[in-house]
């Protein structure tokens, strides 16, 4: 059995967020509270060093596949 791969690019700093998406912060999935602002200021509010755009169908198939 092959590893699902997740398409989870780090998204740059410039980078809209919205209220109620999922994100993965350091490696943590999190809904953000946050609209309207940049991946640079839910990164200061976090204190994270890393975002990426979560994956939701890829993280529901690797936990369907265990």
């Amino acid at each position: 059995m092959s590893a699902i791969k997740l398409n989870e690019p780090i998204l740059e700093d410039d980078y809209p967020v919205y209220a109620d998406y999922l994100y993965v912060a350091d490696g943590r999935v999190i809904r953000s509270d946050w609209h309207d602002v940049t991946v640079r200021r839910l990164k200061h509010e976090l204190g994270a060093k890393e975002i990426r755009r979560c994956d939701i169908y890829g993280r529901k198939a690797q936990a369907e596949a265990s």
